[in-house]
């Protein structure tokens, strides 16, 4: 089964507290095991941005539901292509929470997601490409 990667980015309606979070990531994991959907989270300063990992049928489907979510709005997709393999294999869904300065190769994913906001790329790659690139090596 072929599978691709979709990365997109939102904004928060309001902060969200390490509770909110959580019922985030218990509500994805639940959702995505039967979907066949792997992936991670990522919060910092109310933007969210997430790697999707499945079937490309089933990501569109989900997206769509992602949009509809009134936790987030001004939701953009960065990154939606075919993938030789999963990044996140072993996540029905992984959560980072960078608000807490406590993650692993914290400085890289918020120069990420402060490109992604910007709409600029890293060097000459895109913020979708770094991120999916940190979590490769």
């Amino acid at each position: 089964m072929s599978i691709n990667q979709l990365v997109y980015m939102s904004q928060a309606v309001r902060k969200m507290s390490p509770d909110d979070l959580s019922a985030i990531q218990e509500k994805a994991k639940s959702n995505n095991g039967p979907l066949d959907v792997t992936g991670s989270l990522f919060y910092n300063g109310g933007w969210f941005l997430q790697v999707l990992e499945g079937p490309a049928s089933t990501l569109a489907e989900l997206y769509k539901k992602i949009e509809r979510d009134p936790r987030h709005k001004n939701s953009r997709i960065l990154y939606n292509e075919p993938a030789s393999f999963r990044t996140f294999p072993r996540w029905n869904m992984n959560m980072t929470n960078l608000d807490d300065r406590q993650a692993d190769k914290y400085d890289q994913l918020v120069e990420v997601l402060e490109a992604a906001q910007a709409n600029r790329k890293i060097g000459s790659a895109s913020p979708a490409v770094t991120l999916l690139k940190i979590f490769k090596s």
